[in-house]
């Protein structure tokens, strides 16, 4: 039985494995914005952020390197992650788009903060100040160490699961 599993898993090409595998997780969705030194924005969705350490207080995303936002993401002194719910899937859609950061940020009337753009609303989000930044393959993988933010509770938060969005039960 298990052999059979095995030559199943064998012939399928590992990334292809990982995407698979991953898809059936139902992941937050956030959007990740920043500006850098030499102000040019960064504004885009992801759902591969988590936190890693309590003391110090860090939390890391992954961000693919072919992303237009890569670069200023990789620079910035400051990135902010910000919780959407369920009513924000055209947030997240938009964020998802190829385009200029600033023109997205613009269309969602964002606010300037001293740590860089943010989304409106009372949205759940957190300001990490960015402490180091790893190879991951295609990705770089960006600690931040959380200086600022808010936690409002949301009860209906955007998930993505299976190439769709969702949400909890109840929502």
């Amino acid at each position: 039985m298990y052999f059979g599993l095995l030559s199943q898993v064998q012939a399928l090409d590992a990334g292809e494995l990982i995407k698979q595998f991953m898809r059936s997780a139902a992941q937050q969705v956030y959007v990740v914005t920043a500006r850098d030194l030499g102000g040019s924005y960064a504004a885009l969705t992801v759902s591969s952020m988590t936190s890693l350490s309590i003391s110090p207080p860090l939390i890391l995303i992954c961000i693919d390197r072919s992303s237009r936002s890569h670069e200023v993401l990789t620079q910035t002194p400051y990135f902010i992650v910000t919780m959407l719910s369920k009513d924000d899937e055209w947030v997240s859609r938009l964020m998802a788009e190829p385009g200029d950061a600033l023109d997205k940020l613009r269309r969602v009337n964002y606010v300037e903060s001293r740590y860089g753009p943010m989304l409106p609303g009372d949205r759940p989000y957190l300001v990490a100040r960015r402490w180091a930044v790893y190879d991951g393959g295609d990705h770089s993988i960006i600690v931040g160490e959380v200086v600022d933010g808010s936690a409002p509770p949301m009860r209906c938060p955007l998930l993505y699961q299976n190439r769709a969005y969702t949400t909890v039960k109840g929502c």
